[in-house]
């Protein structure tokens, strides 16, 4: 099952500031609430063990993850994942633009495959969580980017 979202958010931080955050996987991952371990292979590259609940029945979730920047302004970012009897392929493109000195806006697109037991759920179930887990990230990078 594949699920489709983008959107846009700003940040109180220059474009310089939020480029170096989102691109240093050491600060991003702190982002990402539910992470049980992660492990820093370079620069570009973690891999992570999270917990994830799906209404009542929580499971482990590992993943390995690329950022992929083209300075001054694009970041990509895949995960590949798999747990609780699923898959999942996330690319996750990032725009950055100067609104002001102060303010970067930022444009996102996720693409994301979902296979296995969870892409059962539906659609608008896996749709909801998606959203949901999207917003708590973008609240936590909201706080920890520098200003």
């Amino acid at each position: 099952m594949q699920i489709n979202l983008n959107g846009t958010f700003d940040l109180n931080a220059d474009l310089t500031k939020t480029f170096a955050f989102l691109t240093d996987p050491k600060k991003l991952s702190t982002c990402i609430q539910e992470l049980k371990e992660t492990k820093f292979i370079d620069d570009r590259n973690f891999e992570t063990v999270l917990t994830i609940r799906i209404g009542p029945i929580p499971g482990n979730f590992s993943a390995k993850c690329n950022i992929d920047p083209t300075p001054p302004d694009t970041i990509k970012l895949t995960i590949e994942g798999s747990g609780t009897g699923s898959s999942m392929h996330l690319a996750l493109s990032l725009k950055l633009t100067k609104k002001t000195e102060k303010i970067t806006s930022v444009a996102w697109s996720a693409s994301t495959e979902i296979g296995g037991i969870v892409s059962g759920l539906g659609e608008t179930v896996l749709r909801e969580l998606s959203s949901s887990k999207i917003e708590e990230i973008i609240s936590a990078v909201r706080t920890k980017v520098p200003q």
